[in-house]
């Protein structure tokens, strides 16, 4: 039994490695049969716990910092030694410099942060492996990079513990490639390790590279590695929840070509090609269709990509092409260039719980149409609408011309007005649906069933591709 006069531990609760205080804490209360609130009054606590806006209780990716009193008394409450905590737990010994002069306070201190402020992302850890290390199924997070999700041996991908939905795993069974993926990144690693690049950072280049293509990715008629990819993971078919799971799965989704496209920019081959591209010793502008990007395509599986990426290029991808060029010629800008690795703050991915939040927005209606549907869609439906009043403004029910001759002009009028408010329509449910309104929503609005609403959003999108190009 554990008390706030005497918190000694009867049963021993090992960590997992790279665990977060705060995880352990709620495995230590399951164990004891306890509320994890309850538990924590065994410490004073300097602050209060992060939580979700609108959630309850503290946020899955929370991390605790202690005192060492604090260690002490988790120690106890555990039965496990101060060593193997401090093995384990990567927050153990990160209090001192917080808590100052605090540190030696014989109080048990507690002090609350979220886990990727102090260490990294943080993930929910794989139910089977920690039923299997603890002898008790529990909810556990963990700290892990973006290529450390796959739990080969089960077959899943560990989601952030920040994203505010309501899963904590993707099934990988039906996405081998996935899984190989990971095995492949640990190459990827090693190469960047001997030429002096930190791994992380060659990640979130690539990270930010396949994210912008996976933006662009639904305008592209030839993809079709990724949709299948997709329905895959959401189960079967990401039906009506399609953009839900868009936007959940996509750092799963995009692992493999994640790991392809790193390893190609470590490539000195690839790297000669980018320098060919640009004209060598010539000065000119990279062409985005190039050598480079036709062998990237390549190795990708997408032979297609070069000419996706002339027209729909990654700024990052460019923005580390021209890094290259600048290296080779030895240009530097001065307060502005900082290397191959660097990726600017507006080219970095939006993260999925934003993604969620957005797609809220728009399903509540609570985001703008100015601010979500490009101006000269804007535009295109303004026109048809204008078209439509025109016409209608020339009905003259007073007309004492012949009856059939009047009719059928009324008639025809009305039919051709009804024509170009009709293509209104879809269009104003195309740019929503673009937007992330669920195709149910707009069915509801529109008073059309959702089969026909997709078939004439479909035709209206092929509409004008085929008068735009």
């Amino acid at each position: 039994m554990v008390s706030n006069a005497d918190p000694v531990g009867v049963l021993r609760v090992a960590p997992l490695a790279q665990e977060t205080v705060f995880s352990l804490l709620g495995r230590v209360a399951d164990r004891y049969a306890m509320d994890a609130g309850e538990l924590r009054a065994c410490w004073q606590w300097r602050n209060h716990s992060p939580h979700i806006p609108g959630g309850a209780g503290p946020r899955p990716d929370a991390e605790i910092l202690l005192n060492q009193a604090g260690r002490d008394v988790l120690a106890r409450l555990c039965r496990t030694g101060p060593q193997t905590l401090a093995k384990a737990l990567p927050a153990w010994d990160r209090a001192p410099e917080l808590f100052g002069t605090g540190d030696g306070d014989p109080r048990p201190l507690g002090w609350w942060r979220t886990g990727p402020a102090i260490h990294a992302p943080v993930a929910y850890a794989c139910r089977s492996c920690t039923a299997q290390r603890t002898g008790q199924p529990a909810t556990a997070m963990q700290y892990r990079h973006g290529w450390q999700r796959v739990c080969p041996r089960h077959q899943q991908w560990a989601l952030d513990a920040d994203e505010s939905h309501r899963l904590q795993h993707l099934d990988l069974r039906h996405c081998p490639d996935i899984v190989a993926a990971q095995r492949r990144w640990a190459a990827v690693a090693r190469r960047a390790q001997r030429g002096g690049v930190e791994p992380g950072a060659v990640f979130s280049v690539a990270q930010a590279v396949v994210c912008q293509w996976w933006g662009q990715a639904l305008e592209w008629p030839r993809e079709r590695i990724w949709p299948a990819r997709l329905h895959h993971l959401a189960g079967g078919d990401a039906g009506q929840e399609f953009w839900w799971w868009r936007a959940v799965a996509r750092e799963a989704a995009t692992f493999p070509e994640l790991v392809t496209v790193a390893d190609a920019l470590l490539d000195p081959v690839m790297r000669d090609r980018v320098r060919d591209d640009s004209g060598g010793e010539r000065i000119r502008p990279v062409p985005p269709d190039g050598l480079f990007c036709r062998e990237l395509g390549n190795r990708l599986g997408r032979p297609w990509l070069g000419e996706e990426a002339a027209a729909n290029s990654s700024p990052a991808l460019l923005a580390w092409m021209g890094a290259v060029v600048r290296e080779h010629r030895g240009v530097d800008v001065p307060g502005w260039d900082r290397g191959l690795w660097w990726v600017r703050r507006e080219e970095q991915p939006v993260s999925v719980a934003v993604q969620l939040r957005r797609l809220a927005e728009r399903t509540d209606g609570t985001i703008s149409w100015s601010a979500s549907v490009p101006r000269a869609e804007r535009t295109w439906i303004q026109h048809k609408v204008r078209e439509a009043l025109e016409r209608l403004a020339t009905l003259d029910l007073h007309d004492t011309g012949r009856l059939a001759t009047t009719t059928h002009q009324l008639l025809e009028t009305l039919n051709q007005g009804i024509s170009d408010l009709d293509e209104a329509v879809i269009a104003i449910a195309n740019a929503a649906h673009t937007a992330g309104v669920p195709l149910d929503h707009l069915s509801t609005w529109a008073h059309i069933p959702a089969e026909d609403l997709q078939q004439d959003i479909d035709n209206h999108r092929d509409a004008l591709t085929d008068h735009y190009g």
